[in-house]
């Protein structure tokens, strides 16, 4: 494996998006870095630990920022061919491709309410639930309303946070730090671009921001959550995130999760371009 490198895809338009579609039979407007992202996530939670293939997609993708990890891979096109002396009559081919190898997804608030402790949660429903309608389309773009929470243990139900999540990285590269990697890049993306979430009022309104003045326009603090799988917390754990016991513990897709949180300490005076 070559020296890895990084692409960062901000929030993009991904409408017509074929949920658990092929690759190629996706519309030519889906940005490649985002296929490529997809690319790693089906491998490793559609294949690896059995998500519905059309639930791995799903409304925030639109909205969120992504980074793809490349790592310049040598395949063997055709192999060697020796005639019966040993002589060498076809010399073996072989080229080299840029593949993803990792992918991590950042979310900017609003969210959907924190999952419920024991809740079983298929594609963002909670079992139980009116089931949504068949999809294989990109969900509809609606924003979501900001929204009072409950409140848990690192979080009062009303600060907004990002959301960290769908952390991959293929199989045959796991063992080379590529998901921390992943992780501390967005870490420093966020020191360094605190404010790129924040909503813009001109462009929103007070009324659709949550906001009766500019007193109470939602600004993000640091705050960074994660869902994270419960097998992994302690990875999670490694890169500084602590699990939040008022959130209890829920499973989606039919994995068990546990939420986590982080504090960043940024420039809260830092002016959005």
């Amino acid at each position: 494996m070559g020296t890895p490198f990084i692409t960062f895809l901000e929030p993009s338009k991904l409408e017509g998006y074929i949920r658990g579609g092929p690759r190629e039979l996706q519309p030519p407007t889906i940005p490649t870095p985002f296929l490529d992202a997809m690319e790693v996530r089906e491998e490793v939670f559609v294949k690896e630990q059995n998500v519905p293939a059309e639930n791995e997609f799903d409304s925030d993708d639109a909205r969120s920022c992504h980074w793809i990890v490349y790592a310049s891979v040598n395949k063997t096109e055709e192999l060697e061919v020796r005639d019966e002396n040993g002589h060498v009559i076809q010399p073996r081919k072989s080229s080299t491709r840029s593949t993803p190898i990792g992918t991590i997804r950042l979310v900017p608030f609003p969210h959907d309410p924190h999952p419920i402790d024991g809740g079983e949660y298929w594609d963002g429903v909670l079992k139980g639930e009116e089931a949504r309608s068949p999809q294989t389309q990109t969900p509809s773009p609606i924003s979501k309303p900001y929204i009072l929470d409950r409140p848990t243990t690192f979080h009062d139900g009303k600060e907004p946070y990002v959301k960290l999540g769908r952390l991959a990285v293929s199989k045959e590269f796991r063992g080379h730090r590529i998901a921390g990697l992943l992780v501390n890049t967005v870490l420093s993306w966020l020191k360094a671009h605190p404010t790129f979430f924040n909503p813009s009022i001109k462009e929103m309104g007070l009324e659709n921001v949550g906001a009766t003045s500019d007193r109470d326009i939602p600004k993000w603090k640091g705050l960074i959550c994660v869902h994270a799988q419960e097998a992994v917390q302690g990875a999670w754990a490694k890169w500084g995130f602590q699990v939040d016991e008022g959130m209890g513990k829920w499973s989606e897709e039919g994995i068990p999760h546990v939420g986590m949180f982080q504090r960043l300490d940024i420039n809260h005076n830092q002016i959005r371009v």
